[in-house]
């Protein structure tokens, strides 16, 4: 709102420049114009053609002897039209800077929100505040929290079971990634978590049954509308139930983030994977952000 109202001001401060500049370039040009056209005069004998704005009352196509020598013509002066191109090349130059301090003013401004923001999003260790608490229901029906999972490390993933390819794909990687971690003597056991984001078609029954494809470890977790969305929101993860395919109710395709959640035992976010990472550039990642937990701790 800050950035919007000052550039309004910028660009209502411009426009009156601009116009007051323009204001003069006409008065000038019109002096000039005027000037140069008054010094300009003809003398013949039987008819006189004047330039000072007065129409002429004949024209005569042959002069008699008694028309004044060309020499006495007074000849228009270059400098009205030398002034009027300063005038104008200052002009042009007064506008191209005014806009050029105007553009650098909006970039600047927009560098400093930008920080600002940054600043407002990240901790003291440089970490994002992502996660937070967490209330769902497990797949045998039990109510279970964030804190559940304290003294333990968790990779969190978002999606829901009727997911046609890239949900499958990526709790395959996740499985990838848990069983190189377990053939890492120092890496301490992993939990993978898939938390639903279609309550409405996802009950407890149906998560257990589609887990049973990926990994053993995979803790399946849904809940209630409210439940799910304080949980995106606490990850920051975006999802919406896409159009009903064919007027069908229970046909739709739910339109979420993708991404993976690594959470330390302290319940802390420590570092997220997307979908183009592989399980064995994620699985080193992992191992890194252990090895730095454990020697601060």
């Amino acid at each position: 709102a800050v950035v919007s109202t000052q550039s309004t001001g910028i660009q209502s401060n411009l426009s009156i420049m601009i116009s007051a500049t323009c204001s003069r370039l006409r008065s000038a040009a019109t002096a000039l114009i005027h000037d140069s056209l008054s010094h300009s005069s003809c003398h013949c004998s039987r008819t006189s053609v004047h330039f000072s704005g007065k129409p002429c009352r004949r024209l005569v196509r042959n002069f008699s002897s008694e028309s004044a020598p060309v020499g006495n013509m007074k000849k228009q002066s270059p400098l009205p039209f030398m002034g009027l191109t300063v005038v104008l090349c200052g002009s042009v130059a007064i506008t191209a800077k005014v806009y050029s301090d105007y553009k650098k003013k909006l970039v600047d401004e927009e560098k400093k929100k930008q920080a600002e923001e940054s600043k407002k999003n990240v901790t003291s260790k440089g970490t994002p505040l992502l996660g937070g608490p967490f209330t769902l229901v497990d797949t045998d029906g039990n109510t279970v929290t964030d804190k559940d999972f304290l003294g333990k490390w968790i990779m969190i993933y978002f999606g829901f079971t009727f997911c046609p390819d890239i949900c499958p794909e990526e709790l395959e990687k996740i499985g990838d990634i848990v069983n190189l971690l377990d053939k890492t003597p120092s890496a301490p056991k992993v939990y993978p978590i898939f938390i639903s984001v279609d309550p409405k078609r996802d009950t407890p029954e149906k998560i257990k049954t589609y887990l049973e494809d990926f990994h053993p470890r995979f803790v399946g977790l849904t809940g209630t509308r409210d439940q799910v969305k304080r949980a995106t929101k606490s990850y920051r993860v975006y999802f919406s139930e896409g159009p009903e395919m064919a007027g069908n109710a229970n046909e739709y395709i739910v339109d979420h983030s993708i991404v993976t959640f690594l959470v330390d035992p302290a319940g802390q976010f420590q570092q997220h994977f997307g979908q183009r990472i592989t399980a064995e550039e994620a699985a080193e990642k992992v191992v890194q952000k252990m090895n730095e937990f454990h020697s601060a701790s």
